[in-house]
C-alpha cells in the first residue's frame, strides 16, 4: 500500500512477504506465513518454495478465505510433515507478469514450545473461555474451537493475550469440543500480520470437554 508521510511518498512494499519455519506439534514439521500485496489481488495464486535436501512444495492461495479488511492477503499455514532442514528457502510466485523470489533463512533448531490450555468453569453451549501459559518467543496465538464429534472448526480468533472467550455459541451438549492454540513467533494479530524473519508456531490442546445448558 502506498501512503503520504509529511509530504513524501512512502516506498513501495513487497509485492510478496513471506516466511516459513518450525511448527511444533506431535512432530516438528514446517509452517509458514505469506502476506500477497498490493489490494489488486488475483482470485488464487500459486506459490512455490524451494530448500535444502530437495524440498519443493506448492502453496495455492485463495481469496476467498484470505482477503483482509485492509484489502491485503495472507494466509498462514501448519503442517506435522515435512520437516524443515536448516538453510535458505526460497519463495516464488508470478505477480503482474514479473517473478518474485522471497529467500528465507532457517534455523530448524529454533522452536516454541507448546502451549498449555485449560478450560474455564462450566463451558456452556453459548460460552466458553480458554487460557494457556506464556509461550518464550511468542508474539500472538491462533485460538480455534473445535468440535471434536463432528471434526469442524466452531469458531476462531487471533490474539495476543494468554485467554479468550468464545461467546453468542450454539454448541451441543452431546457433543465433545476442544480448544486449539497456535502460538506464532510473528505477530499474526496485526492486520495484516507482520512478517520478519523466520516464522515458528507450535500447537497446545486442551483435553476433550463438553458443556451444560446456561
Amino acid at each position: 500500500m502506498l501512503g503520504l508521510l509529511g509530504g513524501c511518498s512512502s516506498p513501495p512494499q513487497a509485492k510478496l512477504q513471506a516466511s516459513i519455519g518450525t511448527y511444533n506439534a506431535t512432530g516438528v514439521g514446517r509452517s509458514y506465513l505469506l502476506v500477497l500485496r498490493p489490494q489488486q489481488q488475483p482470485n488464487s495464486i500459486t506459490v512455490n518454495v524451494s530448500g535444502p535436501g530437495g524440498y519443493s512444495e506448492s502453496i495455492t492461495l485463495q481469496s476467498a478465505s484470505s482477503r483482509t479488511p485492509s484489502g491485503v492477503w495472507w494466509q498462514v499455514g501448519w503442517n506435522p510433515s515435512p520437516s524443515l532442514s536448516s538453510g535458505t528457502y526460497t519463495f516464488s510466485a508470478l505477480i503482474d507478469g514479473q517473478t518474485e523470489l522471497v529467500p528465507v533463512e532457517v534455523d530448524a533448531s529454533s522452536t516454541l514450545a507448546q502451549p498449555t490450555v485449560s478450560i474455564g468453569n462450566n463451558p456452556t453451549t453459548r460460552s466458553v473461555t480458554a487460557s494457556w501459559n506464556p509461550v518464550p518467543g511468542a508474539g500472538a496465538f491462533l485460538v480455534r474451537l473445535v468440535n471434536r464429534t463432528t471434526g469442524s472448526v466452531v469458531a476462531s480468533t487471533r490474539v495476543t493475550s494468554l485467554s479468550t472467550t468464545f461467546s453468542s455459541l450454539s454448541l451441543n451438549t452431546s457433543d465433545q469440543y476442544a480448544v486449539e492454540v497456535y502460538a506464532a513467533s510473528s505477530n499474526i494479530a496485526n492486520d495484516p500480520p507482520l512478517v520478519s524473519g523466520q516464522f515458528n508456531m507450535s500447537l497446545g490442546e486442551s483435553a476433550n470437554f463438553t458443556v451444560s445448558a446456561p
